[in-house]
């Protein structure tokens, strides 16, 4: 009986991909994935509920935050990272993530 060919595999040996560079949260070089939003009042189920406060949040898909998530449901570094803040001052926690500060 033979093994399975692996169809990737070259020479007995499977290829890797290149090593990515993870960027910590808080950490600038996430380009366009970052983005500014309204807080909402809350979210259940993936859809806003309530209206919006008057605070924005910082929304960084790349480190790992995901918007149809509330506040209350995101990991402790990402409700750092998110905020909430005043208007300013979002802007300015978005344009430093972002590495434009």
């Amino acid at each position: 009986m033979s093994s399975p060919v692996d169809p990737l595999a070259v020479d007995g040996n499977r290829p890797t991909a290149p090593p990515v560079a993870v960027i910590p949260a808080g950490q600038s070089g996430h380009g366009q994935t970052a983005f500014v939003r309204r807080q909402p009042v809350r979210i259940v189920d993936g859809r806003r509920e309530g209206g919006y406060t008057d605070l924005f949040e910082l929304i960084c898909p790349g480190c790992g935050d995901r918007p149809e998530l509330d506040y209350s449901e995101v990991p402790p570094r990402l409700q750092w990272l998110r905020g909430p803040r005043p208007l300013e001052a979002a802007l300015a926690a978005y344009h430093k993530h972002i590495g434009q500060a």
